[in-house]
């Protein structure tokens, strides 16, 4: 009998991420992956029973977890000075999303994903959750005091759209701007002022 493992669950995903990315989504096969992965295809189907689930696996695996643990840990910070909190996140948000390796991702993705179902499945599992998140933290931080927010998720979506203007506004889309570190963190400075400009307690 075969044993699943975590272990030998990342090592495909992390085979299927460079598969995909150096031949796309259509000619990127699970034959091929396999081979990378070391493994054989039945215990690759054990694993991912379709390309299309695989994929999924995959750009999670490459752009979700990378920013999951600090977005998880938010609401234990709603008792503290909201300004310090969103800037940690927004500079950790935008090191992760602003890289070349994501938006080579974000290209993949627009290219590959044209059904719909599959669209608001990534939709669900990406930029659904990160808001989710973010508006558990603005409710346990309006509660405590230090925030004033209505609509919590609009708020979140807002946040979100502050930490990106500078990068979605500062060169072609799809491709990765050119943002040092010191610009990612004035970039996220002047989204923090904002947001608390908005919705900070004077």
């Amino acid at each position: 009998m075969r044993v699943r493992t975590e272990a030998r669950r990342e090592a495909i995903l992390e085979s299927a991420a460079q598969v995909f990315m150096e031949m796309g989504f259509e000619r990127s096969s699970m034959a091929e992956i396999a081979d990378r992965a070391v493994c054989s295809k039945p215990t690759l189907y054990s694993y991912f029973p379709s390309k299309t689930e695989l994929f999924m696996g995959a750009i999670i695996h490459k752009l979700g977890g990378q920013v999951a643990a600090v977005y998880y840990d938010l609401p234990s910070y709603a008792p503290e000075e909201p300004g310090p909190v969103l800037t940690r996140l927004g500079e950790h948000h935008m090191t992760t999303i602003a890289s070349p390796e994501a938006f080579a991702f974000k290209r993949l993705i627009a290219a590959t994903m044209t059904d719909r179902d599959d669209a608001e499945r990534f939709w669900a599992l990406g930029n659904k959750r990160l808001v989710e998140i973010i508006e558990t933290y603005l409710i346990a931080a309006t509660e405590a005091g230090r925030l004033k927010v209505q609509n919590t998720r609009v708020a979140a979506q807002h946040l979100l759209a502050l930490y990106e203007a500078e990068v979605i506004w500062s060169g072609p889309i799809g491709f990765a701007p050119n943002l040092p570190l010191e610009m990612i963190r004035q970039a996220v400075e002047r989204a923090v002022k904002v947001f608390l400009a908005a919705y900070g307690v004077e």
